[in-house]
């Protein structure tokens, strides 16, 4: 121990090099606090009544906290470089036993503040600077492992649970009452909220800094005064709290099987998370089953029955650069994302083209009003002889037009004509091109087959399909006759949808067939002419040349920038 300080915080100031330029600092801060607060029934049953074990428990339930949120560390490296796993920080831990006074009532608060320093160790010996975003991204993660240890300790100790506020654990046997006569912070709160009539978390974190009282330092003697007498006017509940908990921890009820438990934790939190993404990290998956099985069973549980999954084959690793911790995906989703891709490629080149690409250009050119990109799109969609291929269509490039086309002669050929979208806006700018079109949930949720009638040709258009899910892609796909084609239009550089998988985009690079519809210039007329149109309701100066009004008007409405770089 030398006593040098590791870490100064530092703002931000200007100085002028030797060339005379202006330059800005960086400011540096010192470190960041990671707050873990007991529950109000489990603070009272520490401080008020006595047990010294639910201190135990509790700082033994930060450590283990700390200890796993310590493992996504990130080393900030500088310059364009990313950050790199480190795996280490210094943290101070500052034990309290009261909240901020009220009306000079100190209220028991058992809660610790762990002071992450900014600085850590790289591999090769070098300090670094902390990179904070992962252990922002890591407080649900830390916090339900506190809460999960915290109520499997409390339950060891005798003491019933119950979930609180956001799955804290509560001790039962307290009122109300006295709950809220020992949380005069939280009520001084809530009547400022009350009072201003706002609401949600940063309401709460300013109404916290504009009714604090300021801080008082009382003697041990005077706080347990004050906390003794609140509680015998409310009977003394947390002696007998303490007192039925002693006895209760002597005559051990019988306990369910943990591992069923822990298996039954995970396999609802791999459910939940995989609904929505194909790629979850850990923490994801840790945090969601700890909570769900709270209090009966601890992390070192889940991890081990994560890493049996792993090696079982039902959870797979997904290798991703400077990333901490491990990233899963499942057997079902790479099997599902590996039959999707399978069927495209056993569709290419095994039907006879639409028409030649002589043909389509003719059809192309029947329609002057088409660019070069719409021509050459309507041109390689009809003489595809793939069962399945797509069109990566950029925003404001004219797809409807070039649908309409293609919709025109698929039609003279013969093949009914069906468009689906994930949503409904989408289906009705399938509309817009004159094709019949419904969602594609709607379609799936129907017992009918896609083609009842193996010998009548279907040609679908299935537009955004970015937004499409894997196993909505995998049920169409499975749907399809022997005489149906498949036109899957969006954009992978869109939003992906609500469920798990990116289908168009791997499809794509699985080398389905895909016509690019990139020309921009439909796109700059048409905001030339909502320009003219909407000109007198922006602001924009009179005076500017017509590019410069037309990207002004563009940026105003929320539209894609066409001069934006691709």
């Amino acid at each position: 121990m030398t006593g040098e300080q590791l870490v100064r915080q530092r703002a931000s100031y200007q100085y002028k090099d030797a060339d005379g330029k202006t330059v800005k600092t960086m400011d540096h801060r010192a470190g960041w606090d990671a707050t873990f607060s007991a529950p109000k029934s489990v603070s009272v049953t520490a401080l008020v009544g006595g047990d010294d074990r639910v201190r135990e428990a509790h700082r033994e339930s930060v450590r283990t906290a700390l200890e796993h949120l310590e493992y996504y560390t990130m080393a900030r490296i500088g310059g364009n470089h990313p950050a790199e796993p480190a795996a280490k920080f210094v943290a101070a831990k500052f034990e309290h036993d009261t909240a901020r006074p009220v009306n000079g009532y100190a209220a028991p608060q058992l809660h610790t503040h762990a002071v992450i320093f900014n600085i850590t160790e790289r591999e090769n010996g070098q300090y670094r600077a902390l990179q904070p975003q992962n252990l922002f991204a890591s407080q649900q993660f830390a916090t339900a492992i506190y809460q999960s240890e915290l109520t499997y300790r409390l339950r060891q100790l005798g003491y019933e649970i119950t979930a609180g506020r956001s799955g804290a654990p509560e001790i039962k046997g307290y009122t109300q009452e006295y709950l809220d006569a020992s949380s005069p912070r939280s009520q001084q709160i809530r009547e400022y909220l009350e009072r201003t009539g706002r609401d949600g978390k940063e309401a709460a974190e300013i109404a916290a800094h504009s009714t604090r009282d300021r801080k008082e330092i009382h003697s041990l003697g005077e706080v347990m005064a004050a906390h003794r007498k609140l509680a015998a006017e409310h009977g003394n509940q947390a002696d007998a709290v303490v007192r039925a908990a002693r006895e209760r921890a002597q005559h051990p009820t019988q306990e369910i099987n943990p591992q069923q438990r822990v298996r039954e934790s995970v396999t609802f939190s791999r459910d939940k998370n995989f609904e929505r993404e194909a790629v979850v990290d850990e923490r994801a998956i840790v945090r969601d089953a700890l909570r769900r099985g709270m209090g009966e069973i601890t992390y070192v549980q889940v991890r081990g029955n994560l890493d049996s999954r792993l090696a079982s084959g039902e959870f797979q690793t997904v290798e991703r650069a400077f990333m901490p911790g491990r990233q899963f995906t499942t057997a079902k989703i790479i099997e599902a994302e590996q039959e999707i891709v399978r069927r495209m490629r056993e569709g290419q080149n095994v039907l006879t083209p639409t028409m030649s690409r002589a043909d389509g250009i003719q059809v192309a050119d029947r329609y002057p009003h088409l660019n070069r990109a719409q021509k050459s799109v309507v041109e390689d969609v009809l003489s595809s002889a793939d069962r399945i291929q797509g069109i990566q269509g950029f925003a404001g490039t004219g797809k409807t037009s070039a649908l309409s086309a293609v919709r025109d002669a698929v039609e003279m050929q013969g093949y009914e004509v069906q468009g689906f979208a994930p949503t409904s806006r989408a289906a009705r700018q399938l509309r817009d091109a004159g094709i019949a079109a419904g969602t594609l949930q709607g379609f799936l949720a129907c017992s009918v087959p896609a083609d009842a009638a193996p010998d009548r040709k279907h040609f679908y258009f299935v537009d955004e399909s970015s937004l499409a899910s894997t196993n909505q892609i995998l049920e169409f796909l499975a749907r399809l006759g022997p005489n149906s084609r498949v036109l899957l239009i969006g954009d992978i550089r869109q939003h992906q949808g609500v469920e798990a998988g990116r289908p168009f985009e791997q499809l794509q690079y699985a080398g389905m067939h895909t016509a690019k519809l990139d020309d921009h210039k439909p796109y700059r007329l048409l905001v030339r002419h909502r320009f003219i149109q909407e000109t007198q309701n922006e602001r924009v100066d009179p005076k500017a040349d017509e590019g410069t009004k037309c990207l002004a008007h563009c940026r105003a409405r929320g539209d894609e920038d066409p001069a934006a770089p691709r």
